[in-house]
């Protein structure tokens, strides 16, 4: 499950992609890299990456990855629409 426009839309800027992920998963630096253990399943293994410079997240425990409007949707179970919206409003992210 992958919107190809929010994983590379200049919008989203490594902090903020980080700062969101973070309020959801404990995350640790790997040379250029961030591991936690996955939020979508269960983990033990830190097999959740997220790429800063790319803005997107992969697990390779479960296959879940995308950006960041993937992961709200994964995390909080929303629509698209409903996403933009949390991240319009909780986050204070500009979204055009």
């Amino acid at each position: 499950m992958s919107t190809s426009n929010s994983n590379s839309s200049p919008i989203f800027q490594e902090e903020s992609f980080i700062d969101i992920v973070s309020k959801y998963v404990s995350l640790n630096e790997s040379r250029n890299i961030l591991k936690g253990n996955c939020p979508f399943h269960r983990d033990s293994t830190n097999s959740f990456m997220i790429s800063p410079a790319k803005n997107i997240f992969k697990c390779f425990g479960c296959g879940q990855e995308g950006g960041v409007i993937e992961f709200i949707m994964l995390i909080e179970n929303k629509s698209v629409e409903e996403s933009i919206a949390l991240l319009k409003n909780q986050f204070g992210l500009k979204i055009s």
